[in-house]
């Protein structure tokens, strides 16, 4: 059986038979003062993301990370995978930088993160497919950050494309 004929394009880069796998689910805590210093950088105004006092008047039990804080999370991961010598999700497929490019991202939210929070990252090789006759392939990627007692708080889906040389 040819590899065309098993959903291979032959000229593509991404390992396409890393779908489906899973990567091994990996525990991080989330440090306050990540979140303080990303508040921060982001411009964010609302207290909650950078005073505990004001977090907690609000009800929370610590500071809560803005929405975009999940990527922050997801570097710590690939650094944690890294120290372990485990792949990235990005690694695990192939990605070649030298012909990324940014596909699309979309985030469901489910819950707040909060400082202190220990949280699992589980990414998912969902699909491969391709565009313009094959001059661009795609990888779809879905994440799931939980916690413990609140369970998920953030699904990521997210598209990763070469386009071909």
């Amino acid at each position: 059986m040819s590899e065309t004929a098993i959903g291979v394009n032959p000229k593509g880069i991404f390992d396409r038979h890393t779908k489906g796998r899973v990567l091994a689910s990996v525990a991080v805590e989330v440090e306050r003062g990540r979140i303080q210093f990303f508040s921060q950088v982001l411009g964010v105004k609302d207290p909650i993301h950078f005073d505990v006092a004001s977090a907690r008047a609000a009800g929370h039990s610590d500071i809560v990370a803005p929405p975009s804080f999940f990527t922050v999370i997801d570097a710590t991961v690939n650094e944690e995978r890294a120290r372990r010598g485990e792949p990235s999700a990005a690694s695990l497929v192939k990605v070649d930088y030298r012909y990324l490019l940014h596909g699309d991202e979309t985030y469901e939210y489910f819950g707040p993160i909060f400082a202190g929070d220990e949280v699992s990252l589980t990414t998912t090789v969902a699909d491969f497919y391709d565009k313009k006759g094959g001059e661009m392939e795609f990888v779809t990627l879905i994440s799931e950050l939980r916690h413990a007692e609140r369970g998920v708080l953030v699904r990521a889906t997210r598209n990763l494309l070469h386009r071909l040389p």
